[in-house]
């Protein structure tokens, strides 16, 4: 996120990756095979120019992280943003991918004024054929089907102003506190770039108003906390450089990126998951990276997963 305030085409020039609010159909399984459709192709091209990684570097990152991504995003509608020629050219926003294979599984979807195919990424095949398609960046429905009016995560996007890190530190403590005071674990990762995202993990049965609702309730308690450092104010030159809360993610159609999803920034930065011991003024966000992953992954294992099992009511 970390976005200005426009709204995205659902093809074109990049600009700011937010998904029109939808309306849902029922999802339209297609399985892929077990074969290696998926192949790289132009794999020596360069898409982080400074860095000199290329398409095959970011194949070969989805290709070892899928284990952990694809349990995230099966069945769950994404948009992307591509960059074929790499990101110091146009990228491009795209909730329809021109060209799908009939062998990529997809999720019909009704939006607003048009019925779209999302890439359902529900296995390695469809995560590596993306990879290929240059789509660096992937970004995720907070439900998934067959109940994509029932968010299974609530979201808070802490953009950074002047005061950087240092206020998201102290800005998430707060949230997390908040949140315990509600008997509600969380968990946070970066966002990949200066911001960080704390998911609530939800059970069934909740609907996007009560989500949006109680994250909006959150916001502003933070705000009422924290008004010198934190603002829930949209216009970025009315927030006097201070942080955002940006609660406005948790709306039927909107997204948020996706845990480990790679960010188009140089040395290919991904969205990390974190220990809450972790969210400290000393932690870099930019030390994960594409060429980190491993030794990450090594340390830590997925502190995402447990995040998928776990069952939550908001309070009324």
């Amino acid at each position: 996120m970390n976005r200005p305030n426009a709204r995205p085409r659902t093809t074109g020039a990049l600009r700011a990756p937010r998904a029109q609010a939808a309306r849902t159909s029922a999802p339209e399984h297609r399985e892929a095979p077990e074969s290696g459709r998926a192949k790289l192709s132009h794999g020596d091209r360069v898409l982080f120019a400074r860095s000199g990684l290329t398409k095959a570097d970011v194949f070969a990152y989805y290709r070892e992280v899928a284990p952990l991504l694809v349990p995230i995003l099966t069945d769950r509608p994404i948009s992307v943003q591509q960059w074929p020629a790499g990101i110091e050219a146009p990228g491009f926003f795209r909730h329809e991918l021109s060209g799908t294979p009939a062998w990529v599984p997809t999720l019909r979807v009704r939006h607003v004024d048009k019925t779209l195919r999302h890439v359902n990424v529900n296995g390695e095949e469809p995560l590596l054929w993306l990879a290929n398609q240059s789509a660096l960046t992937l970004h995720m429905w907070l439900s998934h089907a067959p109940k994509l009016s029932q968010p299974d995560f609530l979201v808070m996007d802490l953009d950074p102003g002047e005061g950087g890190w240092s206020d998201v530190v102290t800005t998430a403590l707060a949230l997390r506190e908040l949140l315990e005071d509600q008997g509600l674990e969380s968990y946070p990762k970066t966002s990949g770039k200066r911001g960080l995202h704390v998911l609530i993990p939800l059970g069934p049965g909740h609907t996007y108003a009560k989500v949006q609702a109680h994250a909006n309730q959150l916001a502003h308690a933070l705000e009422a906390r924290l008004g010198d450092l934190a603002t829930t104010t949209r216009s970025i030159s009315a927030r006097k450089g201070r942080l955002y809360l940006d609660a406005g993610q948790n709306a039927r159609g909107k997204t948020v990126v996706a845990p480990y999803s790679l960010r188009a920034r140089e040395a290919a930065p991904f969205s990390a998951p974190l220990k809450w011991s972790e969210v400290t003024r000393r932690l870099d966000p930019a030390r994960f990276n594409l060429r980190t992953l491993k030794k990450r992954l090594d340390a830590v294992g997925d502190l995402f997963a447990p995040a998928l099992k776990h069952s939550q009511k908001l309070p009324d």
